[in-house]
């Protein structure tokens, strides 16, 4: 059900919508004279972030990841944004990280935070509220760098085979964070541009506080770079782990097949039915013989194989 809550600063409107419905976005339509497929993206999951200029008002999709505890999944949010010199519509999605919420209700509870945006201007309420979902961001980029710290450890404290899954699970995190991330830089420049031509906007020119966001986008990216790289490394060295573990169990059951193979065959010959042409048949101590024999190939065997460095 669509959740649409209202505040107004002096000079303009800050207009939430949680979970929007058809209905409400229609209505939005009509009061504002948005375009119909703006109205059509905030009602479906786009796949990229973007940026959509009109002479009235600036449209943008911001997709930010989220991440699910219950699948371990970094998930697409999407965060739709209406901006014009009188207003601006906020409208997000249930998995949508709760930044927006906790902002909106700062001036909820301190309605004198309202009187500090008496000469602030839409874009740049927009920009705190970006500032605070990319410093979101962040811990969630330090705990992709912890998991792969603990599965290092892992790998080097016999825990190879464990990590398999746990490597795959972290690799497809970083792989869709990566992919989320990856346009923001370029739809935060086309804004900015966008809000320092466009005359129904108060940013100047010479603003530079929204430049901080590229910024924050551009680390995150190559924070982004540096784990890929380093899941990949690590996924190789797991896997040359577990080559190395399976090599040497090869060669060891190789190295008994060896050695039992001319007992096996010195034991079928003993127990061919050839009464007459078998030895030891009559020995009361054959028996012996045999173990005895038997002993002694095991023994040269392994020291043969000891003295090349085979075992």
């Amino acid at each position: 059900m669509a959740n649409t809550q209202k505040i107004e600063f002096p000079h303009f409107s800050w207009i939430n919508i949680t979970d929007p419905s058809e209905k409400t976005m229609r209505e939005l339509q009509q009061n504002y004279q948005f375009h119909p497929l703006d109205i059509t993206d905030c009602l479906s999951l786009s796949h990229r972030s973007k940026v959509d200029v009109y002479p009235n008002y600036t449209f943008l999709v911001f997709i930010f990841p989220a991440y699910s505890v219950q699948t371990r999944e970094i998930e697409a949010a999407e965060i739709n944004v209406f901006i014009s010199s009188q207003y601006l519509i906020t409208i997000q999605h249930t998995n949508s990280p709760d930044v927006i919420d906790k902002f909106f209700g700062t001036f909820r509870i301190s309605p004198d935070l309202q009187n500090q945006y008496s000469d602030k201007s839409p874009e740049r309420l927009l920009y705190e509220l970006l500032n605070k979902l990319y410093l979101y961001c962040l811990p969630m980029v330090d705990h992709l760098s912890d998991d792969c710290d603990n599965i290092e450890k892992a790998i080097f404290s016999g825990k190879e085979r464990k990590m398999v899954s746990e490597i795959l699970v972290i690799r497809r995190n970083i792989t869709d964070f990566r992919k989320i991330m990856q346009v923001h830089k370029n739809a935060l420049k086309k804004a900015i541009l966008n809000f320092k031509e466009n005359p129904i906007y108060v940013m100047k020119k010479t603003d530079a506080y929204f430049e901080s966001l590229v910024d924050y986008a551009k680390e995150i990216w190559d924070m982004m770079e540096n784990l890929k790289e380093r899941i990949e490394a690590l996924q190789q060295t797991n896997e040359s782990q577990i080559s190395f573990r399976l090599s040497d169990i090869m060669r060891i059951l190789t190295t008994i097949s060896v050695i039992t193979f001319p007992v096996t065959l010195l034991a079928t010959i003993f127990g061919m039915n050839t009464l007459h042409a078998m030895p030891f048949i009559n020995n009361p101590y054959g028996f012996w013989y045999i173990i005895g024999i038997m002993f002694v190939i095991i023994a040269g065997m392994i020291a043969i194989f000891k003295k090349n460095g085979w075992i």
